[in-house]
């Protein structure tokens, strides 16, 4: 059994002590580390921390940003500003939205009910720009009401630019702030907080069902929103009641659905295995306000799962999608995405807010910052190099074909399931070439 001693004259500088490092994590579940970068486990009626690492840390929120495009909904139903059976009209910019969807025409309109049900089964970002629309009257005025809410309800480090969750640079949330989120809307909307337990609704005809597995596979499980990007990572805020216990945990840029799902389900587990700590430490004593951790800036975690940078839904386009490499060139994946992180923390200043993944070329790994203006990236290099740190400006067109030979090793390593292995030419014989494809 693992025992601490600290010796300290207040409760709150106690909680800056712990809260500072791991030293709160480790004294309460020592564990392997994991891959995910921030993770908070806390008690729903205390609001006692059970479980924290990194929880002021500074991420993407994908599709946990809708849980407070839903809360302005819900605000809105209370205060008589919205009705249910309301019809909302889809814009040209709702109707455009990439990634999870409705499939909603411009020009249709969709109840409010359903915007809602749809903004969290699905997770779709059209419905969450129509209530944003309706709301708001743009999607960037009510992003600027969303931040202002967030404030008002302590989200201290939180910035909103859009409702639905994709990627913008300077939209950010941590575990702390979308755990004080999720306990405002189950305590400011006891009544509606059943939506997010919802599995599944129908809309013209066709169902939707949860894209929220952790609902049907953790015992208690009752909420609350799921979330990817591929510059997120896979997160995702749970909530669940046993024995009349209710804990609201936090996940942040975990590498697949599985591990998320996985890592929550563990951090439940040993919190609900343990008793209270003999010194309770709230969201309110790890305020960063109140303990002045540094500020650093949110980092992109590019799953795995997205194969391609080039064509990433989410990803944000800037004009022409410039990019810098950084670092130099590894052996290996996680040492290139090791030196890349670490330079993008030194050089905040240049680099905060970007988005970083690693390319593969000459069997050599890269860590490259995706998603700059031509202006932005040569910039960047130029106070990089100006600092002694390698740097070099990637064109698109030049990012593309860097990319490409890694696309189409994986595409030759999946032989057509149409058509059956052929059988081994005889020794004697070199086997043909393969007959040119069109592309």
């Amino acid at each position: 059994m693992l025992r601490v001693c600290v010796r300290v004259s207040s409760a709150g500088a106690l909680a800056a002590l712990i809260l500072s490092g791991a030293l709160f994590s480790s004294l309460l579940f020592p564990r392997p580390a994991a891959a995910y970068r921030a993770s908070l486990v806390v008690d729903a009626d205390s609001g006692v921390v059970l479980h924290a690492e990194q929880p002021n840390l500074r991420s993407f929120p994908a599709s946990t940003t809708k849980m407070m495009t839903v809360y302005m909904a819900f605000d809105a139903l209370r205060a008589g500003r919205l009705k249910l059976d309301e019809e909302l009209p889809v814009s040209v910019r709702a109707a455009s939205q990439t990634g999870q969807s409705l499939r909603l025409r411009q020009g249709s309109t969709i109840r409010a009910r359903d915007a809602i049900l749809g903004a969290i089964i699905e997770s779709a970002n059209d419905a969450a720009v129509v209530l944003a629309e309706r709301l708001g009257g743009t999607e960037s005025d009510f992003a600027e009401a969303m931040t202002a809410k967030a404030r008002s309800l302590g989200m201290n480090r939180t910035e909103f630019r859009n409702a639905s969750g994709l990627n913008h640079p300077e939209q950010v949330v941590t575990a702390r702030d979308l755990t004080i989120l999720a306990l405002a809307l189950l305590r400011n909307f006891p009544d509606q907080y059943s939506y997010f337990s919802t599995r599944s609704f129908v809309h013209r005809g066709s169902t939707f069902n949860s894209v929220n597995g952790f609902l049907a596979n953790y015992r208690g499980a009752d909420g609350i929103k799921t979330g990817f990007t591929c510059a997120a990572g896979y997160n995702l805020v749970a909530s669940a009641v046993r024995d009349g216990r209710r804990l609201v945990a936090v996940v942040l840029g975990e590498l697949s659905r599985g591990d998320r799902a996985d890592s929550i389900a563990r951090l439940m587990d040993e919190a609900y295995a343990k008793p209270s700590p003999k010194i309770p430490v709230t969201l309110r004593d790890i305020d960063p306000v109140r303990t002045r951790e540094p500020d650093e800036p949110a980092a992109g975690v590019i799953s795995p799962t997205c194969a391609s940078i080039v064509s990433v839904p989410g990803m944000p386009r800037a004009q022409g999608g410039w990019s810098v490499e950084i670092a130099g060139t590894f052996n290996t994946k996680a040492k290139a995405a090791d030196a890349g992180r670490k330079l993008m923390r030194s050089h905040a200043a240049v680099l905060g807010g970007a988005m970083l993944t690693t390319i593969e070329r000459r069997r050599k790994h890269r860590p490259i910052v995706v998603g700059l203006e031509e202006a932005q990236a040569t910039a960047a290099c130029k106070r990089l190099r100006q600092a002694k740190a390698y740097c070099l400006v990637v064109s698109p067109k030049n990012l593309r074909a860097a990319v490409a030979p890694t696309s189409a090793k994986v595409r030759k390593s999946q032989p057509p399931k149409s058509q059956p292995p052929k059988s081994q030419p005889p020794k004697s014989q070199p086997p043909k070439p393969p007959p040119a494809k069109s592309k």
